[in-house]
């Protein structure tokens, strides 16, 4: 027993000694209120997109596969509200919209691993619609790859071409559109929706914890060419930057909707089962990379909770490039019939909007 004691003695001792965490610069943080989604100003419409994604999925995998992707690609948590009705795909507006697509952190230092015929743009392509990726800079500021954004839009609103944008920004992507809807009134003005793929809205406290060695092997990457980045892409990221953002800025001059990254642990790839853990210290649902809750832009419409990592959901690896690949990625997951199910979701609420409300010069 006098060992035993003895023991958690110089262990108490030993925690006691620890450095504690440095001081925390309140002027710099915004006080939050956890609260379910509904509370938050979001509309949660997850049932019913559920009940989109599923009949999206009949009609472009086999029964089997269809059947098998819409039990599991979507997870279900507690509180959805019942579907009373679905609205209508309306393929015949495909064509009305441009959907632009903005990457997130790195994408562009390791281009060379990503299959981008098998991108989220390329194959809605094959379906009708009017994609363009737009060429952020994947280690630069929000404010840098807003002006991207900015002028990318402009370039492509000097010809004779006027359909309005459906803007979508996976990962990093959604704060640099956030930060071009706020700083850019033409942004505004030809952008019909914004949505936010497994955003990072609130930031993420991965971004506190990555290092030098991380960032370098980012922007020497041979797989790549970011050189022409800023570098200031943590900081855009930390989640107190975010945070303050949102208490600015919002709400947002433009219709938007969230989709929600929330794997179960088996479908977490090994390469971000760290960063997996180490967001699992604050909550056990996060994607590898964000918690569930710094993915929702407030006031927006909730689409879902979806059963893949940060990357599953919107990129596709080509893991036979990558040294273990197969062991260290998991990345199969039905993208495209999500993807597919997003858009003409967004599509259709957007033209059930404009009926209702013919005078009105900014959908709901």
């Amino acid at each position: 027993i006098r060992g035993l004691a003895a023991a958690l003695a110089c262990v108490s001792m030993l925690i006691a000694c620890s450095p504690m965490p440095p001081s925390v610069d309140t002027a710099q943080y915004v006080p939050l209120a956890l609260a379910p989604a509904s509370l938050s100003g979001a509309r949660d419409r997850r049932a019913e997109f559920r009940e989109f994604f599923c009949d999206e999925a009949s009609g472009t995998l086999t029964p089997e596969e269809g059947v098998k992707a819409c039990r599991t690609a979507l997870r279900q948590f507690r509180g959805e509200t019942a579907v009373d009705s679905v609205i209508r795909r309306r393929e015949d507006q495909r064509g009305a919209y441009r959907i632009g697509l903005a990457l997130g952190m790195g994408w562009d230092c390791v281009r060379g691993l990503i299959e981008e015929t098998q991108l989220p743009t390329a194959q809605l392509r094959e379906y009708g619609f009017d994609t363009l990726l737009i060429e952020v800079e994947g280690l630069s500021s929000s404010e840098r790859n807003a002006a991207i954004i900015a002028e990318t839009l402009r370039e492509q609103f000097r010809g004779d071409d006027q359909r309005p944008f459906i803007l979508i920004g996976y990962s990093k992507g959604a704060p640099d559109i956030l930060e071009a809807l706020q700083q850019y009134p033409s942004v505004v003005e030809h952008t019909a929706a914004m949505i936010s793929v497994a955003g990072a809205i609130g930031g993420s406290p991965v971004a506190e914890h990555t290092g030098r060695g991380t960032m370098a092997a980012l922007k020497y990457s041979p797989f790549g060419d970011c050189s022409a980045s800023d570098g200031s892409v943590l900081g855009s990221l930390h989640p107190a930057t975010r945070q303050a953002w949102l208490a600015d800025h919002l709400p947002l001059p433009v219709p938007s909707y969230s989709l929600v990254t929330a794997p179960e642990p088996a479908h977490v790839s090994r390469a971000l089962r760290s960063s997996f853990k180490l967001l699992g210290a604050v909550h056990p649902i996060n994607d590898g990379a964000l918690l569930h809750w710094d993915q929702m832009l407030p006031g927006s419409t909730l689409l879902g909770y979806v059963n893949a990592d940060h990357w599953a959901v919107a990129v596709p690896i080509d893991v036979d490039d990558i040294p273990l690949g197969q062991f260290l990625v998991r990345n199969g997951f039905p993208r495209t019939q999500l993807w597919l199910a997003l858009a003409d979701f967004v599509i259709a609420d957007l033209e059930s909007h404009s009926k209702q409300n013919p005078d009105s010069d900014l959908p709901r």
